[in-house]
């Protein structure tokens, strides 16, 4: 489950369940937002679906980044909900992504989030959760942690973590069989070359 890093402006939160979802409510007109961490190393996948309210933007942004009023215009890569647009650093606002098959999120529809960190950082967004849409953006190479942001006093969302991304799996089973082989100890057996 995702967890609260950094929050900015008036905003509540619900991690009742250590592994369900993580509920984040807007309680003022105005925009506030969470930088969360995801319990993975590295890569990650998210599930943000909207509860009530379509004034939300979810994405990623620098673990070290200040998320008060619009920094979302200037800082990170973020997808609004209402239109499934981008806005990204750099000043890119209201950019189409191509390759989604809707033009908005319907009301509690998911919106997936997927970042690889390597080779090259890379944010993508699927409906599904299975056919991912690449934000067309040369993310810098950065600690980016998920991102949420929230305008109105109606607006609440449900984040799920879904678990790490391919890449930052088979990285990790990559780690693991190259300690296996370095350290020759199995659990059945030992290797002498």
């Amino acid at each position: 489950m995702p967890k609260v890093l950094k929050s900015f402006g008036t905003l509540q939160w619900d991690e009742a369940s250590a592994t369900g979802p993580i509920t984040l409510k807007c309680t003022v007109a105005g925009f506030t937002s969470a930088l969360l961490q995801a319990s993975g190393r590295g890569g990650f996948v998210m599930k943000v679906v909207a509860v009530r309210g379509m004034c939300i933007l979810a994405g990623i942004a620098p673990a070290y980044a200040d998320m008060s009023g619009e920094a979302f215009r200037k800082v990170g890569h973020h997808i609004f909900a209402q239109n499934l647009t981008w806005f990204g650093e750099g000043g890119i606002e209201n950019h189409t992504l191509v390759g989604l098959l809707q033009e908005r999120l319907a009301p509690s529809q998911e919106l997936h989030l997927r970042y690889v960190p390597k080779p090259q950082p890379e944010l993508a967004v699927s409906l599904d959760g299975k056919s991912f849409t690449r934000v067309p953006a040369e993310l810098k190479h950065a600690k980016y942690v998920p991102c949420v942001v929230l305008y109105n006093s109606d607006a609440s969302v449900q984040i799920e973590e879904l678990g790490a991304s391919q890449h930052a799996a088979s990285e990790g089973r990559k780690l693991m069989q190259d300690c296996l082989w370095q350290d020759r100890l199995f659990t059945d057996c030992t290797v002498t070359c």
